[in-house]
């Protein structure tokens, strides 16, 4: 677990100042810098742009962390062995790009009501392509223990480039469809540097490691990899079905409101992500060598510390709701009550831990698909139910309910299969701390100043939390973060 506290507060650190970086873009310069419609249509590419990854990625970047270990034992030339899975995704791409350029004026009828996705409708394709070999880059990259650069890539440089091209709309110096060019172009930006980087740390040669490519390591891969990606790409259209469907039945500028909310209601689930780079590497590991007193650690503690961080950024966006939409026109108040719902949702995501990541790292992966693809079915029939009939509302509902039951499933599975649960005293303990927390909140004069209210209610909260979380020792690996943050802050003062 050393490996995860140091490499997770890194990244924790990198993560979040991408989500206040993003926060700011998302919040503020995208809504007051374009148009409502404008906005939407960025969504609605990049929700085009994962589930085309996931079709083209073939499950490819999750068995390059699941299979690494062993395949690197197996070849004489460890470092080619990334080349070898570039291939069948550059293949794949080029076949969906043929499907997608010839089936065009059919899948632009589904959005006869949005003529700007026709305009733009081809930058999908080097979106797809680029954010493909990125994630497979990062993941063979994330095998090797090391996720920090890739982390500021996609968290920090990512997002400081398309603010920085928003700021040139502003000012005029460049006009929308330049700027979609360098929000396309940008991922390719990324991929290119992460290669570099990789190829300056050794970890990368040109030389295809074509000696892996045995019959029974083709199979495993294969099996694994077939099973990793119907069951993402379900779990990817789930999370991207509620953007398609709405720029669908609505339009782009509900798009954009959606947006904005669902983005406030995602940033709870980033512990999610910062601890899931090394968490599954390490589980994977734990799995091969039969440590499953490990796995189960690594259970509590990721359910614990996740939890416990999503749970403060839930009741602190919600102690500021008001201030959060008073930053925006008017038009974007709509989306108050997905913030509730889709934060609720992500909250239980996260206290659930690890599940899927074991189930992946375990001989049961295949259980996934079968789980995932009645989720599918659920949220497309939830959002054809609810979206026209409760608008953006609906669209959180359905896909809050695709989250929860999701999550109970792989509970459920992993208990039967394990006798693992993730859940302990703690868990009650920090939900308490947080109502406590913002029933506090609401005890806290408002004050004239905008900013000023979100500082000092958000401070005041964070300290609260944080002591009583000290003071009934609930999280080790909480305090053991602090006490590294406030080292380094006061060796720098």
């Amino acid at each position: 677990m050393g490996i995860i506290i140091k490499q997770s507060l890194r990244n924790a650190l990198i993560s979040y100042l991408g989500i206040a970086i993003g926060f700011v873009s998302t919040v503020k310069l995208f809504p007051s810098i374009l148009e409502t419609d404008q906005f939407g249509l960025t969504r609605t590419l990049l929700a085009i742009m994962f589930i085309g990854t996931q079709l083209i990625s073939l499950g490819l970047p999750n068995s390059i962390i699941k299979f690494y270990p062993s395949l690197a034992q197996k070849t004489d030339f460890p470092k080619g062995i990334l080349i070898v899975f570039f291939i069948p995704i550059l293949i794949c791409f080029l076949v969906l790009g043929i499907i997608f350029i010839l089936a065009k004026d059919f899948l632009l009828t589904l959005y006869s009501d949005t003529p700007l996705l026709s305009e733009f409708y081809l930058y999908v394709l080097p979106l797809i392509i680029f954010s493909s070999l990125f994630s497979l880059l990062k993941n063979y990259i994330s095998a090797l223990f090391d996720t920090v650069f890739s982390s500021f890539l996609q968290e920090i440089s990512q997002r400081v480039v398309v603010v920085l091209a928003l700021f040139a709309v502003y000012f005029q110096l460049i006009n929308f469809e330049i700027f979609i060019a360098i929000f396309v172009l940008n991922y390719g930006l990324q991929f290119i540097i992460l290669f570099i980087y990789g190829y300056n740390k050794n970890f990368i040669k040109l030389r295809p490691a074509f000696d892996i490519l045995k019959k029974s390591t083709i199979k495993s891969i294969s099996n694994f990899s077939f099973y990793t990606f119907l069951g993402g790409l379900t779990m990817i259209l789930v999370g991207n079905i509620d953007i398609l469907m709405i720029g669908a039945f609505q339009d782009l500028a509900q798009t954009g409101i959606y947006a904005v909310a669902l983005y406030v209601g995602t940033v709870i689930s980033m512990p999610r992500k910062v601890v899931y780079k090394i968490s599954y590497p390490i589980i994977t590991k734990a799995f091969s060598e039969n440590r499953l007193e490990e796995v189960k650690n690594v259970y509590k503690q990721t359910s614990l510390n996740q939890y416990l961080v999503g749970l403060l950024l839930y009741v602190g966006i919600w102690a500021n709701i008001d201030n959060l939409y008073a930053l925006l026109p008017p038009e974007y108040s709509a989306g108050a009550a997905v913030i509730f719902v889709i934060g609720a949702a992500n909250l239980f995501d996260l206290v659930s831990g690890a599940n899927g990541q074991i189930i992946f790292a375990s001989k049961y992966y295949r259980f996934d698909l079968k789980a995932t693809i009645f989720l599918v079915i659920l949220a497309v029939t939830l959002n054809l139910i609810f979206i026209p009939k409760l608008g953006i509302l609906g669209a959180a509902i359905a896909t809050a309910s695709s989250i929860f039951l999701y999550n109970v499933i792989k509970l459920i599975y992993v208990w039967i299969r394990f006798r693992m649960q993730p859940f302990t005293w703690r868990s009650i303990a920090i939900t308490i701390n947080g109502v406590i927390v913002l029933a506090l909140s609401y005890l806290i004069p408002e004050f004239d100043n905008l900013f000023a209210d979100i500082l000092i209610r958000s401070l005041l909260m964070a300290v609260v939390y944080s002591t009583i979380i000290f003071a009934f020792n609930i999280s080790e690996e909480f305090k053991i973060a602090t006490k590294g943050v406030l080292n380094k802050i006061s060796n720098l003062l």
